[in-house]
């Protein structure tokens, strides 16, 4: 109970402050530039829309999931909100799962809102004798693949914001994370045999988004985005509680 009220009271704070519907619509618009884009440059060929939706889609979610965990706790120790958290009783992990999952719900908003725009694109403005190769579990898979690599970045951006002091440096330090953690991490598996290289070598966190889209679904990916998740609310958790 008393995590659901700290999630909405931080998604609430989120949507009102210039962490929320600023860069949820600019992520939108990204996102929707780089689906017509794509549409066009795959004119002719096999790409699926589901496909093309969710690399179009992921393209601006690591933006979002920065921007919206740089609030964090960088807020709160900038208006003194910080030292009264830590003097309530309420569990460290709660606190950081409360921040986790409010900007999570962001990351569920953009998701579902590009999903809107994509069947509007598709019943309402192409040609009606426009093909396009797709199935709605196609949609599924991607916006599931998407909602786990939100809570990744929303997670990782949280614990940064405990030792940042300013929301700018929490953004630029978790946008960095997103972008290059994962093809570092992969690039070490392939350095050291522990794993192949894939056809996005810098970008597997949009290729496991493609290929979950088309039908590949890739559970060692996502079950490892689950458990990187925990991983980082539990050092949250830590974090917090030697600040406390």
């Amino acid at each position: 109970m008393i995590l659901w009220l700290l999630v909405r009271r931080e998604l609430m704070q989120l949507l009102r402050s210039v962490h929320g519907l600023g860069p949820l619509l600019l992520a939108m618009a990204i996102a929707g530039g780089g689906l017509v884009w794509l549409l066009q440059r795959a004119e002719g060929t096999v790409e699926t829309l589901p496909a093309l939706w969710g690399v179009a889609v992921s393209a601006g979610l690591p933006f979002l999931a920065a921007v919206a965990a740089s609030r964090g706790f960088t807020q709160d120790r900038e208006n003194g909100m910080l030292r009264l958290m830590f003097a309530t009783p309420v569990r460290a992990r709660t606190w950081v799962m409360g921040k986790v999952m409010a900007a999570w719900w962001l990351c569920v908003v953009y998701v579902a809102g590009m999903a809107l725009s994509c069947w509007v694109l598709c019943h309402w403005l192409v040609p009606q004798n426009a093909y396009f190769p797709m199935s709605w579990i196609g949609f599924v898979w991607a916006g599931g693949a998407l909602m786990m690599l939100a809570w990744v970045w929303c997670a990782l951006g949280t614990v940064l914001s405990l030792f940042s002091k300013s929301s700018a440096s929490t953004f630029l330090l978790s946008l960095l994370g997103c972008l290059f953690l994962p093809p570092l991490i992969c690039e070490g598996k392939v350095a050291f045999g522990g794993g192949l290289s894939g056809q996005w070598r810098f970008f597997p966190l949009q290729e496991l988004v493609y290929d979950c889209a088309g039908g590949v679904v890739d559970i060692r990916g996502l079950v490892g985005c689950a458990v990187a998740t925990v991983v980082l609310v539990y050092i949250g958790g830590l974090i917090f509680d030697a600040l406390r």
